[in-house]
């Protein structure tokens, strides 16, 4: 009861008539700050040799300069590589993070965006 009563002598409202800000939806989220949930991108990975690789790629999720995709080889952890996003024409330096097994041969892997090229 003290709470409410000092609630409302601070700012001049009771808390009967607080209400909370709620999300409608989930999708919201995703589209205002996180941007598309896939998107189509190409993947060249260069090895010690200097030979190149290159993969057409549908990105799953992206998150604080991470993209998530799948393959049907697995990379290595460490591994850089390049990464352009067709749509955009967005093209990044990034590294290989994270490779894991999943079912039917193939391999979930995650690269960290280094820099803009």
């Amino acid at each position: 009861m003290n709470a409410t009563k000092s609630l409302s002598a601070r700012d001049g409202r009771s808390m009967s008539s607080f209400t909370p800000n709620v999300r409608t939806s989930l999708s919201d989220r995703r589209t205002n700050h996180r941007g598309p949930i896939q998107s189509k991108a190409r993947l060249i990975v260069t090895d010690a040799l200097g030979i190149e690789q290159s993969y057409e790629i549908m990105s799953r999720e992206s998150a604080a300069g991470e993209q998530t995709f799948l393959l049907r080889e697995t990379l290595s952890v460490g591994q850089s590589c390049r990464i352009e996003f067709e749509p955009a024409k967005r093209k990044f330096s990034a590294e290989v993070v994270r490779s894991r097994a999943i079912s039917a041969g193939r391999y979930e892997m995650t690269i960290e965006l280094r820099k803009t090229l």
